[in-house]
Order: structure tokens, then C-alpha cells, then sequence
């Protein structure tokens, strides 16, 4: 009787979480705390980009293959007790539009920023733009930044596909 009732505590304990050694969440690529402009260069121009072009230290303009531009911008950058580098990355596209189009855009914006967390739609002036935050605080591997970038592009694929059908383009 012991045997079955230890065979079937084994059983139930398989189903039960293990140790975190067991677990380990820890993989062999380098963590950043921070990233430095070259670190983040190096970053994007392994994505294959149809065209990069830093404007200004820690500022890459971006046209990806299909023609969509974006800008990404370091922010946080040499703080005090950091390390060295830039704590944090802004990731944005805009497009302009026609001052009619602002009502349509601004409730696209408001029920696009309810649906979705992971990036941020603003209605400006002259233009709508979607914005992503990326933080390195904490630390981050490079995989993990280029996974930011993949979703700002799919986030934003999203966002045009919803103003071409609430302008009715």
C-alpha cells in the first residue's frame, strides 16, 4: 500500500513546479543594463534593414524592405550610477493626414491604445504617430531588442491596416 501511495505522490509532484535550479530561466547570452550606441548599431544592422543611417549619435532613421520608415532613439543615456550607455529606447512612425481625417484618427487612436499595451498611438497636429518604449534597466539581451523591434513593425502593420479602413483608403 505504501508503494502505491508514493508512486502516486511521485505522480501528482511531476505536475507540481520544481526547484528553480531545475527551472533555470538563465541563458549564456549576454545581459545588458545598458545599451551604448554601437551596441544598438550592431543590433540593427543585423536585421537586414533596406536602409540605416544614424542622423545623430544614438538616432537611426530605418526604411525596412517594404518601404515603412521608423526612427529609434535612445533616451536615459550616460546617467549618474548607470552604466555606461542608454537606459532606455524610443521606437516611432508617423504618418501625415489631412485635418478631416483628424476625428477618424483620434477615435482609431483611443480604441487602438485600449486594446493594445504594447505600443502607444498619438494624434498630433499635423500627423499620427505610434510610439514603443523599450527599457534596458534591469537588463536585456540583444535577442530580447530585436524582439522589439519585430513587434513595433507587427504593432504597426496592425495600426495601418486599421487607418486604411477607418479612412476608407
Amino acid at each position: 500500500m505504501r508503494f502505491v501511495i508514493a508512486a502516486a505522490l511521485a505522480a501528482v509532484s511531476l505536475g507540481m513546479a520544481v526547484p528553480a535550479e531545475a527551472q533555470s530561466r538563465r541563458s549564456t547570452e549576454e545581459v545588458y543594463s545598458a545599451l551604448t550606441h554601437a551596441d544598438l548599431q550592431s543590433v540593427l544592422a543585423r536585421q537586414g534593414y533596406e536602409e540605416l543611417k544614424q542622423a545623430q549619435p544614438g538616432v537611426f532613421n530605418i526604411t525596412v524592405s517594404d518601404g515603412f520608415k521608423m526612427t529609434v532613439e535612445q533616451r536615459v543615456c550616460d546617467a549618474d550610477n548607470q552604466p555606461e550607455g542608454c537606459l532606455g529606447m524610443s521606437i516611432m512612425a508617423s504618418w501625415g493626414y489631412s485635418p478631416d481625417q483628424r476625428p477618424i484618427l483620434e477615435e482609431l487612436a483611443n480604441t487602438f491604445n485600449g486594446q493594445y499595451s504594447i505600443a502607444k498611438v498619438i494624434v498630433f497636429d499635423d500627423a499620427v504617430a505610434i510610439e514603443r518604449y523599450v527599457i534596458t534597466d534591469g537588463g536585456v539581451t540583444l535577442d530580447h531588442v530585436e524582439r522589439e523591434l519585430q513587434e513595433f513593425l507587427n504593432m504597426s502593420d496592425v495600426l495601418v491596416e486599421r487607418m486604411i479602413e477607418a479612412l476608407g483608403l
